[in-house]
């Protein structure tokens, strides 16, 4: 079958190491598969295999206003999805590819990767996207709560609930980065440096730790708008010599093999691949409650959930987990079941069933 994949680039991030992933799986059970990014300006930060062909569209910027340039979008945009002669799509996140796909009229599956209730679209993307998604064969969500939610709101929308998968470790993990300083333990924390990933909240938390940081380091890896002010933060909270900021990691795995905790601060998530790589890797993780996270932990079996905002109880957490190193071993055991809980053969089958059955309705 042939498959064009949409998403807005390759950057990095979990959606696009999703896609990636998406891609390369689906390739090697024997489809066309296409890859097609709308910001050629992006490099790509993950890499693909030979076998998936790499499509790339330069389209005006979402900020420019007007209707001709509206029109011209959805024209380059059209044209290169025709290009890539699929029979079956699927869109990570691009709602102004949905249009494309209804006038080419090509089955479509669309997939959102952040809690539904917290995305940001403005009220003229929100309506365009309400109406196209009538239209998509198949909209897939990361929870059950989400599903419950859309079809609460879009009863005529069809929604199906498919996990993203852990992956397995590499069997030859890095040496210590040199971003880790030696002799000292690390609380890791990794994503983009957004507000959506409450690193503010993380910094508030390792802040009133108190004596036990002794011999701990926090690493936060991410790159983002909100840099500036989260080292401005730290420098505020005399953290300074504490904290690492650095940047992404192409070797994550390296990093997730020699650090003891990994702290997820996120105030929304969809079903996080960070969580899951980490876990995968045997790394006991606190995190506060939020979709995804809720599924993936086990709360006292191979980590610790925290309420909402709850920064007081995050911090207490962490603290438990950095004191009791018994209790890390355990976690750390258990933790690695999440492979076998999310693989990325029931990933890769739920979406290859759902490309075969958008064919066929078509």
């Amino acid at each position: 079958m042939r498959i064009t994949c949409v998403i807005g680039t390759l950057g990095g991030g979990g959606a696009e190491r999703m896609m990636a992933c998406l891609c390369a799986g689906l390739a090697a059970r024997g489809h066309q598969v296409t890859l097609l990014t709308l910001d050629d300006t992006i490099p790509d930060f993950y890499t693909l295999p030979a076998s998936v062909t790499r499509a790339r569209v330069h389209l005006p910027t979402f900020r420019t206003p007007g209707l001709w340039r509206g029109w011209v979008r959805l024209y380059k945009l059209t044209r290169a999805l025709w290009t890539t002669r699929p029979q079956v799509v699927i869109s990570f996140m691009t709602v102004s590819v949905l249009a494309s796909c209804l006038l080419l009229r090509i089955p479509y599956i669309y997939a959102d990767h952040l809690d539904v209730r917290h995305l940001a679209y403005s009220r003229k993307w929100q309506y365009l996207r309400n109406i196209l998604l009538r239209f998509a064969y198949c909209v897939t969500v990361l929870s059950y709560r989400d599903k419950q939610f859309l079809q609460e709101r879009h009863p005529s929308w069809r929604t199906q609930v498919i996990y993203n998968p852990a992956p397995i470790p590499p069997t030859k993990s890095g040496d210590r980065p040199v971003c880790f300083k030696t002799g000292v333990k690390y609380v890791l924390a990794v994503g983009r440096l957004t507000t959506q990933k409450g690193f503010d909240r993380l910094l508030q938390a390792w802040s009133s730790i108190g004596p036990e940081r002794c011999g701990w380091r926090l690493a936060i890896v991410g790159a983002g708008e909100l840099e500036s002010a989260l080292k401005a933060q730290a420098r505020e909270l005399g953290l300074t010599e504490e904290v690492d900021f650095i940047v992404p990691q192409k070797d994550i795995f390296a990093l997730y093999k020699h650090a003891q905790i990994l702290a997820m601060s996120s105030r929304a998530e969809g079903f996080p691949l960070v969580l899951l790589e980490a876990m995968a890797s045997g790394l006991p993780a606190v995190s506060f409650n939020c979709t995804g996270p809720d599924v993936i932990i086990r709360h006292g079996l191979d980590g610790l959930l925290v309420p909402q905002d709850r920064v007081d109880l995050f911090s207490a957490a962490l603290t438990e987990l950095m004191k009791n190193e018994v209790q890390r071993r355990e976690f750390s055991i258990r933790a690695q079941e999440v492979t076998e809980r999310f693989s990325i053969e029931n990933y890769l089958n739920s979406y290859e069933a759902l490309c075969n059955q958008a064919h066929l309705s078509a």
